[in-house]
């Protein structure tokens, strides 16, 4: 037992080989963080330590210890710069900023994998972009202007902000109503299928953007709710 106690109180003696102590605990801390950047901070740190220690410690430099931590200070060096990347809110173009942060939780650097993907247009006439019972090959976001959704013999007006077509992306549908944008609308458009892919890798994104829909959802409900009781009290609609 005593010749146990020694060798543990041999092991924190205050030379060097104490550092691979310290690189430990790092590590043993980092794990216990939740925060992706306060990990990787001290897991930097602590290979710092580990390829002092390996270097100075032993008679002879362990090459093949140094190599295999520099190996993970470098991968992670790789990973905190694409965590900040993801997380500074450049090459967001002014005009998408209201999209951007409707979209709540979501880091620039997804929002910008999703913007990659999106097509901006103008519209020089007056554009149908979903017809009642037809699926619709793209959802749309109307940026500015104003658009018309036609159902039952009734009109609602769509104001700029709004999805269009959600209803048919989350239902995997046709669209229950005929819409029309003014000339001199911009909109923004997804191919389904592509956006469907990208949000099946970016969970995060997926539930921030399905949360926008839902809230754009119950804001047309309230809208045509308004509209119709302004129509005879007719049964509101979705579009």
């Amino acid at each position: 037992m005593i010749e146990i106690l020694e060798s543990i109180k041999s092991s924190f003696s205050l030379d060097i080989g104490l550092i691979v102590h310290f690189a430990t605990l790092g590590y043993v801390l980092g794990f216990l963080f939740k925060n992706q950047l306060a990990l990787r901070s001290l897991v930097f740190i602590s290979s710092i330590f580990y390829i002092i220690y390996y270097y100075f410690y032993p008679e002879v430099p362990l090459w093949g210890a140094i190599m295999g931590s520099c190996l993970i200070l470098i991968a992670n060096f790789i990973g905190t710069a694409s965590i900040l990347y993801d997380r500074m809110p450049f090459r967001i173009h002014e005009e998408y900023i209201p999209v951007f942060k409707s979209l709540k939780g979501v880091a620039p650097g997804e929002f910008r994998r999703l913007m990659k993907f999106a097509t901006k247009h103008v519209s020089d006439q007056d554009t149908i972009l979903t017809k009642e019972l037809e699926a619709p090959t793209h959802l749309y976001y109307l940026i500015d202007g104003e658009a018309s959704a036609y159902k039952n013999d009734h009109q609602f007006t769509i104001p700029s902000g709004s999805f269009i077509g959600e209803i048919s992306f989350i239902l995997k549908g046709n669209a229950t109503a005929t819409v029309m944008l003014k000339t001199g609308c911009k909109y923004l458009s997804w191919e389904k299928n592509a956006l469907e892919e990208i949000l099946l890798h970016n969970p995060n994104l997926q539930q921030a953007f399905e949360a926008r829909i839902a809230r754009d959802m119950a804001s047309k409900l309230s809208t045509s709710q308004s509209q119709l009781n302004d129509q005879k009290n007719e049964i509101p609609l979705i579009y």
